[in-house]
């Protein structure tokens, strides 16, 4: 049930988008965000404002941040109608009016967030607050997402099922897709076959990736009302710019309107998974492969002092074991045994209020990963392998999705899980085996490495593994940004996207 604020705050919501339309709200969303990341000059085409509100940065008296203005997008297909008897409207034309309807998605989020806290403790709200708010920080357009995304779901079984469902390769979707987020930006409409070309896109392409990633604004509302019910948190529920971050208005659809044009960006890297979802388990099984044979590449690439190995088969014959997927070795024997986790992150795990329970089996997948490393480490003790490991051996799982990203009161939950798998499958593993195995998002772990030294990298995650309270909870917080060292792979990404990425990047 919801309560006196929660209901206020969403009705009178409700009441000024019923003075608009849902072709103005995308609008105005556009027109903030154009106003407050450098595209001023365009967006005064579009809107009146003053100086002062164009500094988009934390904290600023007038910011609208990204995650809101999503929200509201999203709550403008769902809301309830309530004409105005008067027949008044919205000045859509004005800064104020959007900025109003911000603070009225904020007040409405802070009356949910009011409902939670009485039954859960806030680390969860932290969790989740974060889940919405860190992937916009991080930003959606770097090297390293555009060449993950080629390497995970451009090659083999993925990449053929990509091309026979949407009719092109990842690389040509991904060209004619940042050609697309290039025009969104400086632009709030576009009616895209009254515009040039650019070299190697063909119109082709440019309709298959643009049919692909939009919705008409009637298609884009029944999906709203089929994924948000309106009763859960209003930053939490579905976002539909997700799957598809373009709108098309106009009678036959032919004006494309993209609110926010960085989740195009995210769309054509990580969110090619919803091209791909309805594969099957062997194109799953061989995605988690790939980012494995990511994961190994890089860190030799960034260890290059270290013997970096892939995963190996030991033990008697008919019963072996499977090592970690990566060993980080010196001449000490192993110093950090690595699991690598493709899964994607469900929404019920991302923003549940309770989400190990609601997402289970999910998280058992993240566990199994804590286990496997604890296996290694007590038969590393135990006197079952055949190299050395080094008594101070570290362990580490890393993932594609942030699953535990401030997740305090995760953790002990997915150890519990942890716990279990090891009490059936090996119950000689001991208490001193169960180390604290840190749970590194992939995009931070790429951060440390080229904004640090790696002695850098094996302090910090030192450091994580030796925190049992739980704060410290990522490789990043704290870290002096040093001189940033190059991306390995940035001769390869720039051989296959010419045109996106120069030699500058």
């Amino acid at each position: 049930m919801q309560s006196l604020g929660q209901k206020t705050y969403r009705e009178k919501l409700a009441r000024l988008l019923s003075k608009t339309t849902l072709y103005d709200v995308v609008g105005m969303t556009w027109s903030a965000w154009a106003i407050q990341n450098g595209q001023e000059d365009i967006a005064r085409r579009y809107m009146q404002f003053s100086p002062e509100v164009t500094d988009g940065s934390a904290g600023a008296p007038y910011v609208l941040y990204p995650w809101q203005l999503e929200t509201l997008v999203n709550y403008a297909m769902v809301a309830p109608q309530r004409p105005d008897p008067r027949g008044r409207e919205l000045i859509t034309q004005q800064f104020s009016t959007i900025f109003q309807l911000v603070k009225l998605v904020q007040r409405t989020e802070e009356a949910d967030d009011r409902a939670f806290l009485k039954r859960r403790d806030v680390m969860y709200e932290v969790h989740r607050l974060t889940q919405r708010q860190f992937e916009w920080q991080r930003g959606f357009s770097n090297m390293p997402r555009s060449y993950r995304a080629l390497q995970m779901f451009g090659e083999g079984l993925a990449g053929a099922h990509f091309e026979a469902q949407v009719g092109c390769t990842v690389s040509e979707f991904i060209e004619a897709g940042f050609y697309l987020f290039v025009g969104a930006t400086s632009s709030a409409t576009r009616i895209w076959r009254n515009h040039d070309l650019p070299e190697g896109v063909t119109a082709d392409v440019r309709e298959k990736v643009l049919a692909r990633i939009s919705w008409t604004s009637n298609e884009a509302v029944l999906e709203a009302k089929r994924l948000r019910s309106g009763r859960g948190h209003i930053g939490y529920e579905p976002s539909v710019l997700r799957r598809k971050p373009i709108l098309l208005f106009g009678a036959a659809g032919e004006d494309a309107m993209a609110p926010l044009p960085p989740l195009i960006m995210q769309r054509i890297t990580s969110g090619l998974y919803f091209d791909i979802v309805d594969g099957g388990g062997a194109i799953w099984g061989e995605v988690g492969h790939l980012f494995e044979s990511y994961c190994l590449r890089y860190l030799k690439a960034m260890l290059p002092d270290q013997q970096v190995d892939p995963e190996y088969r030991y033990g008697r014959r008919g019963r072996g074991f499977d090592s970690p997927d990566i060993l980080v070795s010196d001449s000490g024997g192993v110093r950090l045994a690595v699991e690598c986790k493709a899964k994607r992150m469900p929404v019920e795990a991302r923003f549940s209020g309770d989400p190990v329970s609601e997402a289970a089996m999910a998280y058992t997948e993240i566990a199994k990963g804590v286990f496997q490393v604890w296996r290694f480490l007590s038969h590393a003790r135990r006197g079952l392998l055949d190299r050395p490991v080094a008594d101070d051996c570290l362990g580490m799982v890393v993932t594609a999705d942030p699953w535990l990203v401030m997740g305090q009161k995760l953790y002990p939950e997915v150890l519990a899980i942890a716990n279990a798998i090891a009490d059936e499958k090996d119950p000689e593993i001991s208490v001193e085996d169960w180390r604290r195995v840190p749970i590194v998002l992939v995009d931070d772990l790429e951060y440390t490495l080229q904004h640090g030294e790696p002695a850098t990298f094996f302090e910090r995650l030192r450091a994580l593994s030796e925190d049992q309270t739980g704060w410290d909870w990522s490789l990043t917080p704290g870290q002096s940004e040093g001189p940033v060292r190059p991306y390995p792979f940035a001769d390869e990404l720039r051989a296959i996207l010419p045109r996106i990425f120069s030699e500058r990047d």
